[in-house]
């Protein structure tokens, strides 16, 4: 019986790691940039800017928990407040901790296109994860309360979001360090192709063009899910997965 118990012993030990919760981290990618990276539900990775007297974080990540966890890592880097919040669009993991994020404060900040979809289709949304993930909460819609154009800046500039046309969603945005020469690509650059329900492909593939056609500076992209940091190459990596896509 020992042999027994001993085998079952090692294979608890194997097994076990595998089983760890799910967690989420914050790691330097630049001296005032960092990202954030969950890996509850779908891994999903925020960024967060670390301005001169406070904190703007791109991605209000998937819930209010999440998002408070977010800020307890912020608070381990720096002391200064977290005073706005980037919905990059309407999806739950770029809005789901809304609340959490109003209640410290912050403003949150999207586009009108943001707002409005998020209002019509948030609670849908909502009820579509909690039947795909069954410990997925009840969070609260909370819309944006500060309503910005296609094209916006913060941190005195050093923070620029833009908005080319739909890809993922009809709302989608990208942000743009120029000072550090990042572009966080939110859901619309990854290295899989993703969820396409709400996509029109020919659409995506014009704005990833329109995209390449600014002649940005990059050095890094952030990807909305799964491996956080990519180079430029990204771009046509992912045309290419749209080019391959049959509906």
């Amino acid at each position: 019986m020992s042999r027994v118990w001993a085998g079952m012993g090692f294979l608890l030990l194997v097994v076990m790691p595998a089983m760890a919760a799910p967690g989420l981290t914050l790691t330097a990618l630049k001296p005032n940039v960092y990202i954030a990276e969950d890996d509850f539900y779908i891994r999903e990775n925020s960024l967060v800017y670390v301005g001169r007297d406070h904190v703007t974080v791109i991605g209000a990540t998937w819930t209010p928990a999440t998002a408070e966890l977010l800020v307890r890592e912020i608070k381990k880097i720096t002391p200064l407040p977290v005073s706005e919040v980037i919905d990059t669009n309407h999806d739950l993991d770029r809005t789901g901790g809304n609340a959490y994020f109003r209640q410290i404060g912050a403003h949150i900040i999207a586009t009108a296109l943001t707002r409005d979809l998020l209002a019509n289709e948030g609670e849908a949304a909502r009820r579509s994860l909690q039947t795909d993930f069954a410990d997925f909460p009840a969070v609260p819609i909370v819309l944006p309360d500060t309503i910005v154009g296609a094209d916006f800046t913060l941190q005195n500039g050093a923070v620029r979001g833009f908005y080319i046309g739909p890809s993922h969603k009809p709302d989608d945005i990208f942000v743009w360090l120029p000072n550090e020469k990042v572009l966080y690509g939110g859901c619309v650059l990854k290295e899989q192709l993703g969820n396409m329900a709400g996509a029109d492909p020919a659409a995506y593939r014009k704005t990833l063009t329109a995209l390449k056609a600014m002649k940005l500076p990059i050095e890094t992209i952030v990807a909305g899910h799964w491996s956080a940091v990519h180079g430029p190459e990204l771009i046509d990596q992912y045309l290419g997965l749209l080019a391959a896509y049959k509906p």
